[in-house]
């Protein structure tokens, strides 16, 4: 890609995976029109129901009013959805696909990302004149049109140094976004790389939804692998200051001795430990106040799944629940959901694959279903799996 400024460009569909790791992913945003089956937009969640979550003490939800940039977080109670009077403002809930499932069937649309760095569908209604203003974002989003007609300003370059208007709790950028304008309506996907400025606003009561890609830190990383290792005493090696030389005496750190702890410090990336805890790390939920506990109030024995599934009753990955697969030594998997991490062999991978595409699959079609009926049962009673 020429370093040059990119035009906002208008795609007859949704990129073929090639294409879109190759012209846009981190490099240059596109616009897609139509580009959501009626059927599925048709189940995703409404205004109403949006505000009804914005109410529950676990979602995360806050209120931005155009007037004054004011933030109000939630739960919110009735009179808050009361627009007799009130300038314009928008509604923005976190996490809605784990609360709504027809609304997480949307991120199958976009299967062509990476769905184990997918950090949320966030869900915003605004109504007239309704924005949150100018702003960057540190992760990828694809803006996908509700109902309702807004306008969006896109930079054509990525943001290097942000400069925000002062003593306001949002960070709203200062200057005119210099862009492209384009109007947006029903089923219309817009995606937006890492820095580049954006802003929406309301030309009638709209609702967005912001499926977005969000990849951790370096110290988030670091922070969390520390802790597993501290967790596991056979991979948690003290440095014991081996090899080290009289050059290393007094309070001299040797150049030997620095190269020493930072092998000391890439040993356990290398480990077959590292790719088990990536592959749970990336599977946990942004919202703490989403239980990670995921057992089921009533677990199925062996014998009860087995029977069930001898039955011909099918099986299902349902679009909400993520998973991370990731090859481990000696040809098998790390398989994560949930913060766990579960082993598979290439037997049980094909099983894995058939499930990871979403629709249901029964005996009849995936024989191999009843070779591995406890990896299977314990998906189910973790409700990573449902019966159809």
């Amino acid at each position: 890609m020429s370093s040059s400024p990119a035009t906002l460009v208008t795609l007859d569909a949704l990129p073929p995976v090639g294409a879109f790791y190759a012209h846009y992913w981190n490099k240059r945003p596109f616009l897609v029109r139509d580009a959501i089956d009626e059927a599925v937009m048709e189940r995703l969640i409404t205004p109403d129901e949006l505000a009804g979550l914005s109410m529950e003490e676990t979602a995360r939800a806050r209120m931005v009013s155009r007037e004054d940039w004011s933030c109000q977080f939630g739960p919110f109670g009735e009179e808050d959805f009361n627009t007799a009077g009130k300038p314009p403002w928008s509604l923005l809930v976190q996490n809605v696909e784990q609360f709504h499932p027809d609304t997480a069937t949307l991120l199958r649309a976009f299967d062509f990302a990476p769905r184990w760095l997918m950090d949320d569908v966030m869900v915003s209604f605004s109504t007239r004149g309704g924005t949150i203003g100018g702003h960057v974002d540190s992760y990828h989003v694809f803006l996908v049109q509700g109902q309702g007609t807004r306008r969006w300003t896109v930079g054509r370059e990525a943001v290097i140094d942000e400069v925000y208007i002062d003593g306001l709790e949002l960070k709203i950028l200062k200057e005119p976004i210099d862009g492209d304008c384009v109007e947006v309506t029903s089923g219309d996907v817009l995606y937006i790389p890492p820095h580049f400025a954006h802003e929406g606003t309301t030309l009638d009561d709209a609702l967005t939804f912001s499926v977005g890609f969000l990849g951790p830190k370096l110290s988030e990383l670091y922070g969390a692998y520390g802790q597993y290792l501290a967790e596991q005493e056979a991979c948690d090696h003290r440095y014991v200051g081996a090899g080290l030389s009289a050059e290393s005496a007094g309070f001299t750190l040797s150049a030997d001795a620095l190269e020493a702890l930072r092998s000391h410090l890439a040993e356990p990336l290398s480990a077959p430990a590292f790719s088990a805890w990536l592959a749970a790390f990336f599977t946990g939920s942004s919202n703490e106040d989403i239980e990670e506990d995921s057992e089921r109030d009533e677990t199925l024995s062996l014998a009860a799944f087995t029977e069930t599934l001898q039955a011909g009753t099918g099986l299902i990955k349902p679009a909400y629940v993520k998973f991370a697969l990731i090859p481990s030594p000696r040809g098998r998997y790390s398989l994560g959901f949930n913060r766990q991490t579960f082993d598979i062999d290439e037997d049980a991978l094909a099983v894995i694959l058939s499930l990871m595409k979403e629709e249901a699959v029964t005996r009849n079609d995936t024989p191999a279903l009843l070779d591995h009926p406890g990896l299977l049962r314990a998906l189910y009673n973790q409700q990573a799996l449902e019966f159809v």
